[in-house]
């Protein structure tokens, strides 16, 4: 037999020499794009024992705080991360005058109060005083319908002044003082946006506040969304491309880097949309069960408000094998060009695939051999490497016209005969099929040239009946094929001596050469590094060096080894010297290895360490393992980095990542400026 030869593709550059289509290649090769979709993975209730009203309002504020209106009056306030709800504020409520809105605007919560006319009432959040309020715009009355807060704690307020029915966007400032009003204009078939009458409008008008200086406004009922410009005071009509008679956009909100989601009512239930100013729709996400009546961004989520079910549906993005649109599916296309073997009429031998896949995937991989770079498409005479590449055909046209070229698909092949595949040019079509949550792998590949079989060693009567000599050369070559693997790992056994390439029980095996006895608590990675340094760290065993190589392996991070010159100063200081006693064991023949608390969080772990710092000390030596505990005493161990960091001080937020221990004393800050309460001369006082 001929020498073999073959043509491999396994890193990003290989891959390069083809066209793909909704691939990419990546370090451990080439598979299915992927995106983030928007999917509902959680769901709040927020519930109360007193909590029996409708809730007719909900507001989110900075800080992730969920403040809800019922119809009784009352204010209640929750957080996702405990979903603890409380009642903060009970407002007068009659049927003349009741509460209709909220928003919050810094640390107040502003109230709407509908009746006769609108009177708005801004209360501080802790203790329900009202800091201002107002009921008429420059002496007329007037009826809100929506309001929002701007980044200016003021507010934007849609309503209607007096007895006119235009609406108009009434601005007010952070003291509750009238500013500016934009009237609201008709639009395109010369309907107004105010009310008709005999209709509950409550909730028909949502702001949304966006970038640049811009709120938008959408009106569910006539599905029109205006843009509002708060620098120039002017409006503009917005048009989103979605279909009346299956879709309804039931709320917008504004996610940030220009990007407002809209959540769309629809025949299935309900699904979002991200949308750009200029219109487009960018991306769709799924609700998946999820309903409601508003939507509110979240940090790198969107929650969905269910005011019936008095629920919270929060909606995160997902990494996903990506659909590729054209066909609907979640599948990707790789075109090889033309491997070219030199040899006219070569008879290609198989391919060898190594590829990482799950049982919802699928590899398929079909091939074409021809002594000619050419082929006719529609009648037209073309290079096919030039086709597959142009970037002015469809990918679609491309596909369909090139389908009768291709052999019948191999089926997620590992070790494959490449049959009637004979020509001096080889070209491959990769199908790869993936699923939501999975897509294949491809990590290697290898095409082998030319034939080479078995037979060739039998007796020529097996080679005479062409239909008996095709099936005995594709039967042999399993026998081939188990053989060809097992020359080839003898070939690569130096391989698995080797720390880089060894793994499992061989780099265990490796270890014991050296003494060394690999715990199953050693990660391979670890190993791998101990195997490395095993001979520095048996030259310099009983030295502070191979201490902390050792320990830097293990923990992932060089510890802090005080010796005893080291503690001897600190001894020594009348002040320090109580101290550094405690904390320190100061003797000649003690040294002490400091590490973090998350180094040695089990008991296990804390043991390990132990062992490896006896088996490396010096034999005169005694060693004391402290822990550093992640928080700050006086007179303790405080190491900047380890325990400790600098920081400008902040206001104490409890969000999930701040914690109050028993010896911390919280304040108050609306009880700043009081006498007996805050006042600290130089920070919130000053003498005059």
């Amino acid at each position: 037999m001929s020498d073999p030869k073959f043509f491999s593709f396994r890193k990003p550059p290989d891959w390069r020499r083809g066209t793909s289509y909704q691939l990419e290649g990546m370090k451990d090769g080439l598979t299915i794009v992927r995106e983030k979709v928007y999917r509902h993975l959680n769901r709040f209730e927020l519930t109360h024992p007193q909590m029996t009203g409708e809730l007719i309002d909900t507001v989110v504020d900075s800080n992730g705080r969920w403040f809800m209106l019922d119809n009784a009056g009352m204010i209640w306030r929750t957080d996702l991360a405990s979903t603890h709800v409380e009642d903060i504020i009970q407002l007068e409520s009659s049927d003349e005058n009741h509460p209709s809105l909220i928003t919050i605007t810094g640390d107040a919560v502003v109230v709407i109060h509908e009746g006769l006319s609108s009177v708005i009432q801004a209360m501080s959040l802790d203790r329900a005083q009202i800091r201002w309020s107002t009921k008429d715009w420059y002496g007329e009355s007037f009826h809100a319908k929506a309001v929002i807060a701007d980044n200016d704690n003021g507010l934007l307020v849609i309503g209607t002044i007096g007895q006119e029915h235009e609406l108009q966007l009434l601005r007010f400032d952070h003291a509750g003082l009238p500013t500016v009003r934009i009237p609201l204009p008709l639009l395109g078939d010369g309907m107004e946006l105010a009310d008709e009458e005999n209709v509950d409008d409550h909730h028909r008008y949502q702001l949304t506040l966006g970038s640049q200086q811009q709120c938008w406004l959408l009106d569910k009922k006539t599905q029109r969304i205006m843009i509002l410009h708060l620098l120039t005071n002017t409006v503009t009509p917005f048009s989103l491309q979605i279909d009346p008679l299956v879709e309804e956009l039931v709320s917008l909100c504004y996610s940030g880097s220009d990007t407002f989601w809209g959540l769309l009512r629809i025949r299935e239930g309900y699904s979002l949309i991200a949308v750009l100013p200029s219109g487009e729709i960018v991306k769709r996400g799924f609700a998946s069960g999820a309903s409601g009546n508003v939507l509110f961004p979240g940090k790198q989520c969107l929650y969905i408000w269910n005011s019936e079910q008095r629920s919270v549906f929060k909606i995160e993005p997902i990494s996903e094998t990506a659909i590729w649109k054209t066909f609907g599916s979640r599948m990707g296309v790789w075109l090889s060009d033309g491997l070219d073997s030199g040899v006219y009429e070569m008879e290609w031998h198989k391919l060898v695939l190594a590829a990482e896949q799950q049982n919802d995937t699928q590899i398929n991989i079909r091939y074409y051999a021809s002594d000619q770079r050419e082929i006719f498409v529609d009648q037209d005479h073309v290079d096919l490497d030039e086709y597959v590449a142009s970037e002015e055909i469809p990918t679609e046209t491309k596909l369909t016209a090139l389908s009768h070229l291709w052999s019948k698909p191999l089926k997620d092949p590992q070790d494959a005969l490449l049959i009637q595949a004979k020509g001096r040019f080889l070209w491959l079509f990769i199908e790869l099929i993936g699923s939501a949550q999975h897509a294949p792998v491809i990590q290697s590949l290898e095409l082998h040239f030319p034939r080479s079989s078995y037979l060739e060693y039998l007796p020529s009567i097996y080679q005479r009946d062409e239909r008996s000599k095709d099936f005995l050369a594709r039967y042999l070559s399993i026998f081939q094929t188990m053989l060809e693997d097992t020359d080839h790992k003898i070939g690569q056994v130096t391989r698995t001596l080797e720390a880089n390439n060894a793994s499992g029980s061989s780099l265990r095996w490796l270890l014991g050469w050296l003494g060394i006895n690999a715990e199953d608590y050693w990660s391979e990675e670890q190993l791998r590094q101990l195997l490395k340094a095993a001979p520095t760290l048996y030259n310099l065993r009983g030295t502070k060096y191979a201490m902390e190589t050792l320990i830097s392996i293990y923990t992932g991070e060089k510890p802090i080894i005080l010796e005893y010159e080291q503690v001897k100063p600190l001894k020594e200081n009348p002040e320090l010297g109580e101290v550094a006693d405690r904390l320190y064991a100061a003797d000649p023949h003690v040294f002490n290895v400091l590490v973090k608390a998350e180094h040695a969080d089990t008991e296990m772990r804390r043991v390990t360490l132990q062992q490896l710092i006896e088996a490396y000390k010096p034999v005169f030596a005694t060693c004391k393992l402290i822990i550093l505990q992640p928080w700050v005493y006086m007179d303790l161990h405080s190491y900047l980095g380890m325990n400790t960091v600098l920081s400008e001080p902040t206001l104490l937020n409890l969000d999930g990542r701040s914690s109050m221990p028993h010896h911390t004393i919280t304040i108050d800050v609306g009880q700043d400026n009081r006498i007996d309460q805050h006042t600290r001369l130089g920070l919130d006082s000053r003498l005059e």
